[in-house]
């Protein structure tokens, strides 16, 4: 299992990366999992939740895909997710998620 600091390292580098072009489902779903999952899971790790809020789970690329107006919305117009920006969610990594969504047909 990596690191808290290897797996920061990782996401900064598919931001990055991102920034400059496309981003695959891999890497958005990598900026879901970092950010969403602990509260957007079948069995959220957040200790604030039982279950996943409005029940919306986004462990998948189907899952992302399936909420991506609601995300688009949440995550990188009004930044209210994460929830008080608990993981430090940063806007490379907004804009990049933000381009993938609105890739999705």
């Amino acid at each position: 299992m990596r690191s808290r600091s290897a797996a920061i390292a990782v996401l900064a580098a598919t931001a990055q990366s991102a920034c400059a072009g496309n981003i695959s489902d891999a890497e958005a779903l990598a900026i879901v999992r970092h950010h969403c999952v602990m509260c957007h899971a079948r069995k959220p790790t957040h200790e604030s939740f039982q279950e996943a809020p409005k029940d919306i789970t986004l462990e998948s690329v189907a899952d992302v895909k399936q909420h991506a107006g609601t995300i688009y919305t949440q995550t990188v117009q009004t930044k209210a997710m994460p929830l008080g920006n608990q993981t430090t969610m940063t806007d490379d990594e907004r804009h990049a998620l933000g381009r993938w969504l609105k890739e999705i047909p």
